[in-house]
């Protein structure tokens, strides 16, 4: 998915300082993305501009050539499909093992049982969760709900991927192991777009993409490589 931001403005409710103030970037089909700068930088809101749960006051976003404004209900449903969501908070199902959080969407999009059960099986192995298999998320940490929240977005194959703080709440070990499934998501075509302050994902992927935002504004961007990374 093509992505770009026209001169886009954000102003919460109740606030006098916009989260973004006139910023506009491009990214190609196909990139591997960073967002990075510090909290409050604005990072969460280009996320929420992209997945079409935030409109800005001004200016425009564009997924595919296609002007998010102008989309119906049932067009951003469709969008919303092709798309892996991975937020800080996890929004895992509270009465679902952390194993049915994963393999229920795979079954309601229509996928084999079987097939299912194999991607779930396979991702919850390379993420060392598998013992939290029949755990329910009021029992799991922070860091291992977010696990359970990226084993779920990357289950779906989705062509884009937005992950806000996928390794905020994990130990640094784990940290390479999300690198490297986000790249191996990369390389098999899904279009990824991190936000994070972590130092160790940012030099994980030198190659990427990198937007750097600070206090609402875009102070830097890196154009990095398409093909995957």
């Amino acid at each position: 998915m093509r992505i770009e931001l026209r001169e886009v403005t954000v102003v919460y409710p109740r606030s006098f300082v916009p989260a973004l103030s006139e910023v506009s970037f491009a990214v190609p089909e196909g990139a591997f993305t960073l967002i990075t700068g510090p909290t409050g930088a604005g990072k969460t809101t280009t996320l929420r501009l992209l997945y079409r749960e935030l409109l800005p006051q001004s200016g425009s976003v564009w997924v595919d050539g296609v002007n998010l404004s102008k989309l119906s209900f049932r067009q951003v449903q469709r969008l919303r499909q092709q798309m892996g969501l991975v937020f800080q908070e996890a929004h895992l199902m509270a009465r679902e093992t952390a194993y049915d959080n994963v393999m229920l969407p795979l079954l309601w999009r229509g996928v084999p049982y079987r097939q299912a059960q194999g991607v779930v099986l396979e991702l919850f192995a390379e993420l060392g969760i598998s013992y939290l298999r029949h755990a329910r998320p009021a029992t799991l940490s922070a860091g291992e709900q977010q696990l359970v929240a990226l084993a779920r977005a990357l289950a779906l194959s989705p062509r884009l991927l937005l992950a806000d703080e996928p390794t905020g709440n994990i130990e640094p070990a784990t940290t390479e192991l999300v690198a490297q499934l986000l790249r191996r998501a990369h390389t098999r075509g899904t279009a990824v777009i991190v936000a994070t302050h972590s130092a160790e994902l940012v030099a994980a992927f030198p190659e990427a993409f990198r937007i750097e935002l600070r206090d609402g504004v875009l102070v830097g961007f890196t154009p990095g490589s398409v093909t995957a990374v």
